[in-house]
């Protein structure tokens, strides 16, 4: 019987260097069509450039260059719905490949996931990484029909924890109050996002204790002259707010604590609004270790503002803020504040990366596939993101709330199986415009500033914390049998 031919032409001829022709072996021909057929639905799904990228990195010899079914598109494939997988287990991810090549008249492969690991270990950083930018580059320029042409993005750090293995504590610390073999080793973030889309730009990492401050250095390159950066306080130094007006970048910021704040001075532009000048401070901190303290200038031009904040879900009754935004006709001191009150947003962003996308603390054993790891959920949330923003449009006009993250995700993931299973592009793309109905058709109602306090209702159980490695620990008994037994004694 004569082999059916792959879904995209010209597939197996850019992935191995030939087409199949009737003389391959249907080995060849079978891992050649999963190829083809797992390039179709990355290509429906997040766009045609990414077939082509994960084409390019196919090398003549070498890693990922033998013909097997765990090839560079299947492994990305795999890799991607793992993430988005609420479960996240390698072999859930084995198993939903093995369904999909079996709904598809497929060789079988094995439910064993070393196979699978060590594909996953053979994946390319630089491929996921320029994955990662060209998706976000992507899901940013879809909004560009914003009003504000200026693109206005968000900083700050967090961290989240790892599996206790032994090559996870070499490149990574533990928490400051945590024993040796009692914890987690530590992962320092710190991430840049579109405020108005929600993309993760980039992001920096560390193993070790450092301030985000110092971190933050390394994400300039990622900025581009004309943007507004709103961080918080603890990224307002007099170093990092001048590079960024040396490069064209305005900034909007939470008073450093330090330093004090006093209206009387400079030029005043209205009511607790005034035009100062900060002087060069005598050194720089090593938060600013890579910048020439020569070439800083010598004084600084900024605004400062104060505002009185009665919302009640908030603690604080007053905010300085320091902005380079000077002109007062263009910017209020009222948009400014409202300006910095939407940096709340990047919490949110972390809160659905760590708590909605289980990123809180990754799966991976060595440092290197916690690189991957990073990258992957990276790629996942952008697009969640990427199918709200393909979501929004569909919305009936004059229709009140906002698209839920959690609600895109939980979609996602329920109609994989469907997106996977298409037997043709078409049938994947009326497929995807269904789900993107869907998401389009079920927005939540804003409830702003809301109250819910940090705590929890359910009580955890009464079980003692670690103080010692698992091999020198010893459980002791449950304080009620302590009880009985000094009674007995008594």
């Amino acid at each position: 019987m004569r082999p059916s031919t792959p879904f995209f032409p010209g597939v197996s001829r850019i992935l191995f260097g030939r087409a199949p022709s009737r003389h391959s072996s249907p080995l060849s021909q079978s891992r050649s069509k999963v190829d083809a057929l797992c390039l179709r639905q990355l290509g429906v799904l997040l766009g045609d450039w990414l077939p082509g990228l994960i084409a390019s990195f196919k090398p003549k010899e070498g890693d990922n260059s033998r013909e097997r079914i765990y090839t560079l598109s299947v492994t990305f494939w795999a890799f991607l719905s793992q993430v988005l997988d609420p479960g996240g287990s390698c072999l859930r991810a084995v198993c939903r490949l093995k369904s999909l090549m079996c709904s598809h008249r497929q060789e079988l492969p094995e439910e064993d996931t070393a196979a699978y690991c060590r594909a996953r270990a053979r994946l390319p950083i630089k491929l996921l990484v320029r994955a990662s930018r060209e998706l976000a580059r992507r899901l940013c320029a879809g909004s560009s029909g914003s009003k504000d042409p200026r693109r206005i993005v968000v900083m700050d750090g967090t961290g989240i924890t790892l599996p206790d293995t032994p090559a996870n504590r070499e490149a990574y610390a533990y928490g400051p109050s945590q024993k040796p073999g009692c914890g987690f080793p530590l992962m320092k973030l710190v991430g840049l996002f579109d405020l108005s889309t929600g993309a993760w730009l980039a992001t920096v990492k560390r193993g070790r204790r450092i301030h985000d401050s110092t971190m933050a250095w390394r994400l300039l390159k990622h900025l581009r002259a004309g943007d507004i950066l709103v961080a918080d306080r603890g990224f307002c130094s007099y170093a990092f707010i001048a590079v960024l007006k040396q490069r064209g970048i305005d900034v909007v910021m939470r008073m450093h604590h330090s330093r004090q704040c006093d209206l009387r001075k400079g030029r005043r532009l209205g009511k607790s609004d005034s035009v100062q000048r900060w002087s060069k401070p005598q050194r720089i901190g090593k938060s600013a270790a890579t910048v020439h303290f020569k070439d800083l200038p010598p004084q600084l031009e900024v605004r400062v503002t104060r505002f009185d904040v009665s919302i009640k879900a908030h603690r604080t009754r007053q905010i300085w803020r320091v902005s380079t935004l000077l002109d007062a006709g263009q910017w209020s001191s009222s948009a400014i504040a409202s300006l910095y009150l939407r940096r709340w947003q990047v919490e949110l962003f972390f809160a659905d990366i760590k708590t909605t996308m289980g990123m809180d603390m990754l799966r991976t054993r060595s440092p290197h596939m916690v690189a991957r790891e990073l990258l992957m959920h990276m790629i996942a949330y952008n697009v969640v993101r990427l199918m709200m923003a393909r979501a929004q449009p569909l919305r009936e006009l004059g229709s009140s709330g906002v698209l839920s993250f959690k609600g895109s995700r939980d979609r996602l993931d329920q109609w994989q199986w469907c997106l996977w299973s298409a037997s043709s592009a078409r049938q994947s793309r009326m497929r995807l415009t269904e789900m993107l109905q869907s998401i389009a058709d079920d927005p939540f109602l804003e409830r702003p500033h809301r109250r819910e306090p940090r705590c929890k209702k359910r009580r955890p159980k009464n079980y003692q914390l670690m103080s010692k490695p698992r091999h020198e620990m010893s459980e002791t008994p449950h304080r009620a049998q302590r009880q009985s037994r000094k009674k007995d004694a008594a």
